[in-house]
């Protein structure tokens, strides 16, 4: 199990809108890959509901970038491209 996220090391794997990144987050818990959902005003702290009209990304720390990359892959889900 990876350990606690650090915000240090943190890296993008996923970016949509907040449903898809919310599928891609909880496959990635249940998959023990400690992640987080952000776009770029709004952290994880604050209220999901103010996320509904852009993209967010998905987190996960550096060491993790390989295994998370690889069930997004094998699990079909979409990523819309880095900006």
């Amino acid at each position: 199990m990876s350990g606690k996220i650090s915000q240090n090391h943190l890296v993008r794997v996923f970016n949509g809108n907040l449903w898809q990144a919310e599928i891609v987050q909880g496959l990635l818990q249940s998959n023990h890959i400690k992640c987080m959902i952000e776009n770029d005003t709004l952290s994880a702290v604050t209220s999901p509901y103010a996320t509904l009209g852009g993209d967010v990304w998905v987190l996960v720390n550096e060491h993790d970038e390989e295994a998370a990359a690889l069930l997004i892959k094998d699990n079909r889900l979409e990523c819309n491209p880095f900006n």
